[in-house]
């Protein structure tokens, strides 16, 4: 009898250890919590690595909360609020770890493996253990090593305040971007709002467009906001007498903005938007690119039509034309459909390009990316030229320049001349149409230097009608040089001269590339 007894308290001890055991290893099971949304490609990314790689039973179990679901949001509002953050992020993923919520996916992947030491190290807090611990059972009890979390709904939201408030046809005014990080997370504020106030109303306008545009102004008249400002705003919450821009408007500050409008009232942006503001908005649009950047434009034309890689195969072909003793008539015929074959192939290149630089400047991240690349080349581009310039100087050798065309590159060119320019009369229209398509796109990897940020800058507010027309204004003084040696050629001036003259001023045309470039990275960068 003794012995049984003895027993099954051994097997009562041996169990209430296992469950104590199993229940301490529960609660010091750590994870890491992602809050994000389905479509987020750097959630994404996080959780393939996830998978691939912390598999092991002691590694954290990472918890994804898709925001799109109002509980896991409010979670997140929670923590934020338990944890006393100053300023919640204004962009997602948001990651907690440990009692750290991170809002960069930089910052996060710098963590390193300080990333387990984190995450060991589970909030002490009760304020937040008791919010963070659906989260909690969820990774005690999770057999993979990334799980999708829906956290259970909660009788009320945690920024919803219990008094009631009565405010009469309340009305918000919400500008966003298209691709705008920030934007997303104002918009689950947004809703949290409408959540606690259902009578609300949110005009939202995106700023990409001309109504966006034209409303934008108007707020900016109604809180003297200066001129300029039209940029990077987004997203931006205005109501009739005060607006936060530039940083995240919770739910919270918006309520209580909006209640002291006991009456209805009118909001300075509820007519609608007429004829005469949108022309004012794309009048402002095209005064961004005003006359000293059209100026621009006809400058970055004619030296890219000057430049080494251009002109040298221009003086080439027609030297060719005149040791083949063509006649004036055949040179004209030759060099005029030259010049229309590299203006056609240029201008297609351009507009390809255009609708290109057009669908990437929806994004705002891009735009800036695009911008900002292309001003540090033009720095770039601007040294060596320079240096180019100055290496000419020393040594009088084409050759020693760095930027310009391979020989091989021009050889090919050459070979291309010859073999097109051999026709009879009635052959010559389409070969040079052709030859002047081959040598433009041969040459594309010289030339392009000024055409592709000239491009961007003519296409920094959209494709209309003005981008189309600076387009073949650039094209044509592109094409000037050109028609100007065609026309020397046909007069009986040789090639030799043209020549001579173009290698005397290789070093004045560097020095110009240059300072060309330092203008288009000004511009590029004015652009962002």
């Amino acid at each position: 009898m003794l012995r049984s007894l003895t027993k099954l308290l051994l097997c009562l001890v041996l169990v209430f250890f296992s469950l104590s055991g199993f229940s301490g290893l529960a609660a010091e099971r750590s994870w890491v919590a992602i809050f994000g949304t389905a479509d987020c490609d750097d959630c994404a990314a996080v959780k393939r690595q996830w998978r691939e790689e912390l598999t092991a039973p002691e590694d954290p179990v990472l918890l994804f909360l898709d925001i799109a679901h109002p509980p896991n949001y409010r979670r997140l509002e929670q923590i934020e609020a338990a944890l006393k953050i100053p300023a919640k992020g204004a962009s997602f993923p948001i990651f907690l770890v440990g009692n750290r919520l991170i809002d960069n996916i930089d910052a996060f992947y710098e963590l390193g493996d300080e990333l387990f030491e984190l995450a060991a190290a589970q909030p002490s807090d009760p304020a937040v253990q008791a919010v963070t611990k659906p989260l909690a059972t969820a990774a005690a009890t999770a057999s993979t090593p990334v799980v999708d979390l829906l956290c259970p709904e909660e009788a009320s939201p945690p920024t919803a305040t219990t008094a009631t408030t009565t405010i009469a046809t309340p009305r918000l005014l919400y500008f966003f971007q298209k691709n705008c990080q920030k934007c997303s997370r104002q918009e689950k504020e947004l809703e949290l709002l409408l959540a606690d106030l259902p009578g609300l109303t949110i005009d939202r306008f995106d700023v990409a467009t001309l109504d966006g545009l034209a409303i934008l102004r108007r707020a900016m008249n109604h809180f003297l906001l200066p001129a300029d400002s039209t940029r990077n705003l987004a997203p931006m919450v205005c109501w009739q007498d005060g607006f936060i821009t530039g940083r995240l408007a919770d739910a919270a500050e918006l309520k209580k903005a909006l209640a002291h409008y006991r009456e209805p009232y009118e909001t300075f942006w509820q007519a609608p938007v007429t004829d005469t503001e949108r022309q004012a908005e794309k009048t402002r649009q095209q005064r961004r690119l005003g006359k000293g950047a059209i100026g621009l434009i006809i400058s970055a034309g004619l030296l890219d039509g000057f430049n080494p890689c251009a002109f040298a195969t221009s003086i080439f072909l027609l030297s060719y034309l005149l040791y083949l003793k063509r006649r004036p008539r055949d040179i004209a015929l030759v060099g005029a459909f030259f010049c229309l074959g590299v203006f056609l192939t240029y201008v297609l290149f351009g507009i390809g390009l255009s609708f290109l630089i057009d669908a990437l400047n929806q994004a705002a991240w891009m735009k800036t990316i695009i911008y900002g690349g292309l001003g540090i080349v033009g720095v770039i581009l601007a040294i060596g030229h320079l240096r180019d310039a100055l290496r000419y100087r020393r040594t009088g050798k084409a050759g020693d320049m760095a930027l310009g065309l391979d020989k091989q590159t021009h050889q090919r060119i050459h070979t291309w001349i010859k073999r097109l320019t051999d026709h009879k009369s009635w052959l010559m229209i389409p070969a040079a149409l052709l030859l002047g398509a081959i040598v433009s796109s041969m040459e594309l990897a010289c030339t392009g230097q000024i055409y592709l940020p000239t491009l961007a800058a003519i296409n920094a507010d959209g494709i209309d009608l003005r981008a189309v027309l600076l387009l073949l204004l650039y094209n044509f003084f592109f094409i000037l040089p050109l028609a100007v040696i065609t026309t020397l050629a046909v007069l009986g001036v040789g090639a030799q001269p043209v020549a001579a003259w173009a290698r005397k001023n290789v070093f004045a045309t560097k020095v110009a590339m240059a300072v060309l470039f330092a203008c288009l990275a000004v511009l590029m960068f004015s652009l962002i």
